[in-house]
């Protein structure tokens, strides 16, 4: 089970993030546990 499927919040905002952005997350295999995490996470890849 992934992260973002055990919160609302988190899936919400996993959901709204580009496919690009979405498969770097998951293909990384960081464990992300809060949405200030998975916030965090997303920005710095999209930055790039």
């Amino acid at each position: 089970m992934n992260y973002y499927e055990t919160d609302p919040q988190m899936r919400e905002y996993f959901d709204s993030l580009p496919m690009a952005v979405k498969t770097q997350l998951v293909e990384s295999g960081v464990e992300i546990s809060t949405l200030g995490e998975l916030k965090q996470a997303a920005e710095h890849l999209m930055e790039k």
